[in-house]
């Protein structure tokens, strides 16, 4: 039996805040265990504005199959001579610094950053898909795709950067519904 250390993903926190970080990630699959990151996105949001992006392709050093691609329109051509993911970890980690990071099941994308990174992440998170299961509650499904078309935001395509802007702009709303109807977080 392998004995594997697992990386802390930080810790959960429910606040509404101007200043923080939108985080995305796109994977050759869903285990953080077998699957690797092949791009990352970050907003760098201060008082409710985007002030910084950072957005990468990585070089998996792994195939890359026919459905990821699909997906995301990422392919095996497009990151052979990209960077892989330990020339870009403090890049990354530096960017982020101590913000508090925001995504959509988020949990899903710090578990690839903590445990490809093999770091303990020290930062806050907040999940989106939480908000809006709150502000939205009769939603069969609260999918980053199914807010998009409820709330006619920007198109998430499965890529790191447009899916850090339709999250943000999904935090910021969400952040004004609860506000507006006075919602326990």
């Amino acid at each position: 039996m392998v004995y594997r250390k697992y990386y802390q993903r930080g810790r959960y926190v429910k606040k509404l805040i101007d200043d923080y970080c939108v985080l995305d990630i796109e994977t050759t699959g869903l285990s953080w265990q077998k699957d690797k990151i092949i791009e990352i996105g970050i907003l760098k949001i201060r008082n409710q504005k985007i002030v910084e992006r950072y957005s990468q392709l990585i070089n998996p050093q792994i195939h890359i199959n026919a459905f990821i691609t699909q997906l995301t329109g990422i392919d095996n051509q497009m990151v052979q001579d990209m960077p892989c993911l330990s020339n870009i970890q403090n890049d990354v980690l530096q960017f982020i610094g101590q913000d508090i990071i925001i995504g959509h099941n988020v949990t899903f994308d710090l578990n690839f950053i903590a445990n490809r990174f093999q770091v303990n992440l020290p930062n806050e998170y907040m999940d989106t898909m939480q908000f809006a299961r709150k502000v939205y509650p009769a939603l069969p499904h609260h999918r980053l795709t199914d807010m998009v078309e409820l709330l006619n935001l920007s198109t998430n395509e499965h890529r790191s950067l447009a899916d850090c802007i339709s999250t943000y702009e999904l935090y910021e709303h969400l952040k004004n519904q609860i506000i507006e109807q006075n919602i326990s977080l």
